[in-house]
Protein backbone atom coordinates (compact mmCIF):
# COMPACT_ATOMS: atom_id res chain seq x y z
CA UNK A 1 0.00 0.00 0.00
CA UNK A 2 1.62 3.32 -0.75
CA UNK A 3 4.33 4.25 -3.10
CA UNK A 4 6.80 1.22 -2.52
CA UNK A 5 10.11 3.24 -0.63
CA UNK A 6 8.86 6.32 -0.38
CA UNK A 7 9.17 6.92 3.37
CA UNK A 8 12.43 5.53 4.15
CA UNK A 9 13.47 8.18 1.59
CA UNK A 10 11.31 10.55 3.56
CA UNK A 11 13.21 9.97 6.63
CA UNK A 12 15.06 12.68 7.16
CA UNK A 13 12.06 14.72 7.64
CA UNK A 14 9.97 12.21 9.83
CA UNK A 15 9.21 13.73 13.18
CA UNK A 16 8.39 11.75 16.03
CA UNK A 17 5.51 13.27 17.93
CA UNK A 18 2.81 12.68 20.51
CA UNK A 19 -1.33 12.79 20.10
CA UNK A 20 -0.72 15.73 22.65
CA UNK A 21 0.85 17.92 20.62
CA UNK A 22 -2.50 18.11 18.32
CA UNK A 23 -4.67 18.49 21.20
CA UNK A 24 -7.44 21.06 19.96
CA UNK A 25 -7.11 19.58 16.23
CA UNK A 26 -9.53 17.90 13.95
CA UNK A 27 -7.74 15.03 12.35
CA UNK A 28 -9.33 13.07 9.67
CA UNK A 29 -9.12 9.31 9.57
CA UNK A 30 -8.29 7.17 7.11
CA UNK A 31 -11.03 4.57 8.94
CA UNK A 32 -9.98 1.28 6.12
CA UNK A 33 -6.85 1.43 7.24
CA UNK A 34 -8.14 0.91 11.26
CA UNK A 35 -10.28 -1.55 9.87
CA UNK A 36 -8.14 -3.66 7.99
CA UNK A 37 -5.35 -3.57 10.85
CA UNK A 38 -8.19 -4.77 13.30
CA UNK A 39 -9.44 -7.62 11.19
CA UNK A 40 -5.87 -9.03 11.21
CA UNK A 41 -6.46 -9.95 15.14
CA UNK A 42 -10.03 -11.82 13.75
CA UNK A 43 -8.93 -13.02 10.61
CA UNK A 44 -10.18 -16.63 11.37
CA UNK A 45 -13.59 -15.50 12.24
CA UNK A 46 -13.65 -13.35 9.44
CA UNK A 47 -12.65 -15.67 7.21
CA UNK A 48 -15.29 -18.49 8.65
CA UNK A 49 -17.90 -16.40 8.91
CA UNK A 50 -18.37 -15.98 12.24
CA UNK A 51 -20.21 -13.13 13.99
CA UNK A 52 -17.77 -10.81 15.18
CA UNK A 53 -17.75 -7.25 16.19
CA UNK A 54 -13.94 -7.23 17.36
CA UNK A 55 -13.08 -4.55 14.43
CA UNK A 56 -15.61 -2.18 15.67
CA UNK A 57 -14.07 -2.33 19.23
CA UNK A 58 -10.53 -1.59 17.79
CA UNK A 59 -11.92 1.52 15.70
CA UNK A 60 -14.29 2.76 18.90
CA UNK A 61 -10.59 2.38 21.17
CA UNK A 62 -8.62 4.20 18.78
CA UNK A 63 -11.21 7.16 18.55
CA UNK A 64 -11.25 7.15 21.88
CA UNK A 65 -7.44 7.52 22.31
CA UNK A 66 -7.48 10.18 19.82
CA UNK A 67 -10.83 12.39 22.11
CA UNK A 68 -8.77 11.56 25.03
CA UNK A 69 -5.37 13.91 23.71
CA UNK A 70 -8.26 16.60 22.74
CA UNK A 71 -8.65 15.86 19.05
CA UNK A 72 -11.50 15.72 16.92
CA UNK A 73 -12.19 12.72 14.77
CA UNK A 74 -13.28 13.01 11.27
CA UNK A 75 -13.27 8.90 9.60
CA UNK A 76 -13.65 9.01 5.84
CA UNK A 77 -14.68 5.76 4.64
CA UNK A 78 -13.68 3.81 0.99
CA UNK A 79 -16.58 4.25 -1.81
CA UNK A 80 -16.68 3.01 -4.83
CA UNK A 81 -14.08 1.11 -6.70
CA UNK A 82 -11.77 3.13 -9.22
CA UNK A 83 -12.08 2.32 -12.51
CA UNK A 84 -8.11 3.29 -12.77
CA UNK A 85 -7.67 0.53 -10.33
CA UNK A 86 -9.52 -2.59 -11.81
CA UNK A 87 -6.37 -3.94 -12.38
CA UNK A 88 -4.36 -3.70 -9.23
CA UNK A 89 -7.79 -4.36 -7.57
CA UNK A 90 -8.55 -7.69 -9.52
CA UNK A 91 -5.10 -8.69 -8.78
CA UNK A 92 -5.55 -8.56 -5.24
CA UNK A 93 -8.79 -10.52 -5.32
CA UNK A 94 -6.76 -13.04 -7.05
CA UNK A 95 -4.39 -13.26 -4.05
CA UNK A 96 -7.06 -12.94 -1.66
CA UNK A 97 -9.01 -16.15 -3.11
CA UNK A 98 -5.75 -18.48 -3.26
CA UNK A 99 -5.02 -17.32 0.51
CA UNK A 100 -8.75 -18.13 1.08
CA UNK A 101 -8.58 -21.41 -0.12
CA UNK A 102 -4.86 -22.17 1.38
CA UNK A 103 -6.09 -21.24 4.79
CA UNK A 104 -9.37 -24.07 4.90
CA UNK A 105 -6.88 -26.51 3.38
CA UNK A 106 -4.52 -25.51 6.80
CA UNK A 107 -7.75 -25.80 8.83
CA UNK A 108 -8.37 -29.10 7.47
CA UNK A 109 -4.91 -30.47 8.59
CA UNK A 110 -5.30 -28.47 12.10
CA UNK A 111 -2.48 -25.97 11.28
CA UNK A 112 -4.07 -23.35 13.43
CA UNK A 113 -1.68 -21.38 13.16
CA UNK A 114 -0.70 -21.40 9.38
CA UNK A 115 -4.36 -21.54 8.52
CA UNK A 116 -4.40 -17.96 10.56
CA UNK A 117 -1.71 -16.38 8.82
CA UNK A 118 -3.65 -17.39 5.74
CA UNK A 119 -6.58 -16.02 6.56
CA UNK A 120 -4.99 -12.73 7.40
CA UNK A 121 -3.78 -12.67 3.81
CA UNK A 122 -6.95 -12.85 2.23
CA UNK A 123 -8.97 -10.09 5.27
CA UNK A 124 -11.20 -8.30 2.67
CA UNK A 125 -13.45 -5.19 4.15
CA UNK A 126 -16.62 -6.06 3.28
CA UNK A 127 -19.64 -3.03 2.77
CA UNK A 128 -21.22 -4.53 5.73
CA UNK A 129 -18.01 -3.94 7.96
CA UNK A 130 -18.17 -0.62 7.12
CA UNK A 131 -21.61 -0.18 7.17
CA UNK A 132 -21.75 -1.87 11.15
CA UNK A 133 -18.86 0.64 12.50
CA UNK A 134 -20.98 3.39 11.03
CA UNK A 135 -23.77 2.50 12.78
CA UNK A 136 -22.13 2.80 16.03
CA UNK A 137 -20.44 6.16 15.10
CA UNK A 138 -23.83 7.64 14.33
CA UNK A 139 -24.67 6.29 17.78
CA UNK A 140 -22.13 8.08 19.28
CA UNK A 141 -21.72 11.39 17.25
CA UNK A 142 -18.74 10.47 15.40
CA UNK A 143 -18.21 12.46 12.49
CA UNK A 144 -17.93 10.31 9.02
CA UNK A 145 -17.74 10.57 5.32
CA UNK A 146 -17.97 8.16 2.81
CA UNK A 147 -15.79 8.97 -0.41
CA UNK A 148 -17.45 8.82 -4.07
CA UNK A 149 -14.28 6.67 -4.97
CA UNK A 150 -10.79 6.52 -2.43
CA UNK A 151 -11.14 7.71 0.61
CA UNK A 152 -6.92 8.93 0.36
CA UNK A 153 -7.83 12.13 -2.38
CA UNK A 154 -11.15 12.57 -0.08
CA UNK A 155 -9.04 12.65 3.19
CA UNK A 156 -6.15 15.39 1.08
CA UNK A 157 -9.41 16.97 -0.09
CA UNK A 158 -10.48 17.50 3.69
CA UNK A 159 -7.57 19.33 4.88
CA UNK A 160 -7.20 21.13 1.60
CA UNK A 161 -10.54 23.53 2.04
CA UNK A 162 -8.97 23.57 6.23
CA UNK A 163 -12.34 20.90 7.51
CA UNK A 164 -9.30 19.10 9.28
CA UNK A 165 -5.72 19.95 10.08
CA UNK A 166 -3.81 16.80 9.38
CA UNK A 167 -4.46 13.43 8.04
CA UNK A 168 -3.69 10.02 9.62
CA UNK A 169 -3.05 7.30 8.01
CA UNK A 170 -0.45 4.69 6.73
CA UNK A 171 -0.36 4.87 2.76
CA UNK A 172 2.46 7.68 1.48
CA UNK A 173 0.17 7.79 -1.80
CA UNK A 174 -1.38 10.78 0.13
CA UNK A 175 2.06 12.42 0.26
CA UNK A 176 1.32 12.20 -3.69
CA UNK A 177 -1.85 13.64 -3.67
CA UNK A 178 -0.81 16.76 -1.81
CA UNK A 179 -1.69 16.44 1.67
CA UNK A 180 0.55 18.72 3.61
CA UNK A 181 0.41 17.07 7.39
CA UNK A 182 0.70 13.55 7.24
CA UNK A 183 0.44 11.30 10.24
CA UNK A 184 1.57 7.28 10.78
CA UNK A 185 2.37 4.58 12.88
CA UNK A 186 -0.20 5.60 15.28
CA UNK A 187 0.73 3.45 18.89
CA UNK A 188 -1.44 2.82 21.80
CA UNK A 189 1.09 4.83 24.02
CA UNK A 190 -0.09 7.72 21.68
CA UNK A 191 3.48 8.01 19.79
CA UNK A 192 3.12 8.59 16.24
CA UNK A 193 5.33 9.90 12.96
CA UNK A 194 4.47 13.22 10.95
CA UNK A 195 5.49 14.20 7.81
CA UNK A 196 4.71 18.06 6.83
CA UNK A 197 5.16 18.63 2.82
CA UNK A 198 6.77 21.73 3.61
CA UNK A 199 10.29 19.61 4.99
CA UNK A 200 10.41 18.11 1.34
CA UNK A 201 13.33 20.43 0.51
CA UNK A 202 15.44 19.12 3.32
CA UNK A 203 15.36 15.71 1.52
CA UNK A 204 18.69 15.34 0.46
CA UNK A 205 17.42 13.21 -3.11
CA UNK A 206 14.91 16.11 -3.90
CA UNK A 207 17.73 18.93 -4.99
CA UNK A 208 17.11 22.66 -5.26
CA UNK A 209 14.11 23.68 -7.84
CA UNK A 210 11.62 20.33 -6.84
CA UNK A 211 8.32 21.31 -7.39
CA UNK A 212 5.45 19.39 -5.67
CA UNK A 213 4.39 18.42 -9.58
CA UNK A 214 8.14 16.83 -9.96
CA UNK A 215 7.55 15.11 -6.61
CA UNK A 216 4.37 13.51 -8.05
CA UNK A 217 6.05 12.01 -11.45
CA UNK A 218 8.60 10.76 -9.26
CA UNK A 219 6.46 8.75 -7.34
CA UNK A 220 4.33 7.62 -10.26
CA UNK A 221 7.10 6.85 -12.50
CA UNK A 222 8.66 4.41 -9.23
CA UNK A 223 5.42 2.46 -9.84
CA UNK A 224 1.96 2.86 -7.68
CA UNK A 225 -1.25 1.81 -7.35
CA UNK A 226 -2.15 3.34 -10.85
CA UNK A 227 0.67 2.73 -12.87
CA UNK A 228 3.52 -0.41 -12.84
CA UNK A 229 6.55 0.97 -12.31
CA UNK A 230 9.40 0.18 -15.12
CA UNK A 231 11.37 -2.96 -15.17
CA UNK A 232 14.75 -1.64 -12.85
CA UNK A 233 12.98 1.52 -12.08
CA UNK A 234 12.89 2.08 -8.16
CA UNK A 235 11.70 5.04 -5.80
CA UNK A 236 15.52 5.84 -5.86
CA UNK A 237 16.10 5.41 -9.64
CA UNK A 238 12.93 7.75 -10.10
CA UNK A 239 14.49 10.25 -8.43
CA UNK A 240 17.66 10.41 -9.58
CA UNK A 241 16.09 10.37 -13.36
CA UNK A 242 13.91 13.51 -12.57
CA UNK A 243 16.81 15.63 -10.74
CA UNK A 244 18.23 15.65 -14.90
CA UNK A 245 14.35 16.65 -15.98
CA UNK A 246 11.25 18.13 -14.86
CA UNK A 247 9.37 16.88 -17.96
CA UNK A 248 7.30 12.86 -17.63
CA UNK A 249 8.02 12.35 -21.59
CA UNK A 250 11.70 13.78 -21.36
CA UNK A 251 11.77 11.21 -18.41
CA UNK A 252 10.22 8.02 -20.42
CA UNK A 253 13.18 9.43 -22.95
CA UNK A 254 15.89 8.99 -20.69
CA UNK A 255 14.67 6.07 -20.02
CA UNK A 256 14.20 4.29 -23.03
CA UNK A 257 17.90 5.54 -24.32
CA UNK A 258 19.33 4.57 -21.39
CA UNK A 259 21.32 7.96 -21.01
CA UNK A 260 23.94 6.44 -18.28
CA UNK A 261 21.39 4.32 -16.80
CA UNK A 262 20.86 0.87 -17.81
CA UNK A 263 16.99 0.80 -18.17
CA UNK A 264 14.67 -1.28 -20.66
CA UNK A 265 12.64 0.05 -23.36
CA UNK A 266 9.82 2.03 -22.32
CA UNK A 267 6.47 -0.54 -23.10
CA UNK A 268 3.78 0.47 -25.72
CA UNK A 269 1.76 3.19 -24.12
CA UNK A 270 3.08 4.27 -21.11
CA UNK A 271 3.10 7.59 -22.25
CA UNK A 272 -0.86 7.81 -21.88
CA UNK A 273 -0.57 5.31 -19.12
CA UNK A 274 1.55 7.66 -16.91
CA UNK A 275 -0.85 10.52 -18.08
CA UNK A 276 -3.85 8.60 -16.83
CA UNK A 277 -2.05 7.83 -13.75
CA UNK A 278 -1.29 11.76 -13.19
CA UNK A 279 -4.34 13.12 -13.53
CA UNK A 280 -6.07 10.37 -11.12
CA UNK A 281 -3.59 12.04 -8.84
CA UNK A 282 -5.22 15.50 -9.30
CA UNK A 283 -8.55 15.36 -10.37
CA UNK A 284 -10.08 12.09 -8.72
CA UNK A 285 -13.51 12.88 -7.81
CA UNK A 286 -14.54 13.81 -3.95
CA UNK A 287 -17.37 15.07 -1.77
CA UNK A 288 -17.35 18.76 -0.67
CA UNK A 289 -19.10 18.89 2.12
CA UNK A 290 -20.05 22.36 1.97
CA UNK A 291 -21.42 22.51 -1.27
CA UNK A 292 -22.69 18.99 -0.86
CA UNK A 293 -22.10 17.79 -4.16
CA UNK A 294 -18.96 15.68 -6.30
CA UNK A 295 -15.75 18.11 -6.94
CA UNK A 296 -12.45 17.48 -8.56
CA UNK A 297 -9.89 17.43 -5.93
CA UNK A 298 -8.26 20.27 -7.96
CA UNK A 299 -9.95 22.50 -10.30
CA UNK A 300 -8.37 21.95 -13.88
CA UNK A 301 -6.63 25.49 -14.49
CA UNK A 302 -6.32 26.95 -17.49
CA UNK A 303 -3.35 25.30 -19.81
CA UNK A 304 -3.89 21.82 -18.18
CA UNK A 305 -4.63 19.44 -21.32
CA UNK A 306 -6.92 16.95 -19.90
CA UNK A 307 -8.08 13.46 -21.47
CA UNK A 308 -11.16 14.03 -23.09
CA UNK A 309 -13.12 11.50 -21.40
CA UNK A 310 -11.76 11.14 -17.67
CA UNK A 311 -14.63 9.41 -16.16
CA UNK A 312 -13.43 6.39 -17.97
CA UNK A 313 -10.49 6.01 -15.01
CA UNK A 314 -12.31 8.57 -12.93
CA UNK A 315 -15.31 6.85 -12.95
CA UNK A 316 -19.04 8.43 -13.40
Amino acid sequence: MGISGLLPLLAPIQRQVHLRDFKGLTVAVDTYVWLHRAAFGCAMDLGLNKPTTAYISFCMKRIALLKEHGITPLLVFDGGCLPMKHHTESERRKRRKEARKRAHEELAKGNNAKAMEMFQQCVDITPNMAWELMKVLRKQGIEFIVAPYEADAQLVYLEKIKKVDAVLTEDSDLLVFGCQRLLLKLEASGNLIEIRAKDFPQVPCMKKGWSFAKFRQACILSGCDYLPSLKGVGIKKAFDALNGTSDAERVSILLTFGHSMKAPPVRDNYQAEFQEAELTFLYQRVYDPVQKALVYLNTPEGGVELIDDMSRFLGQ
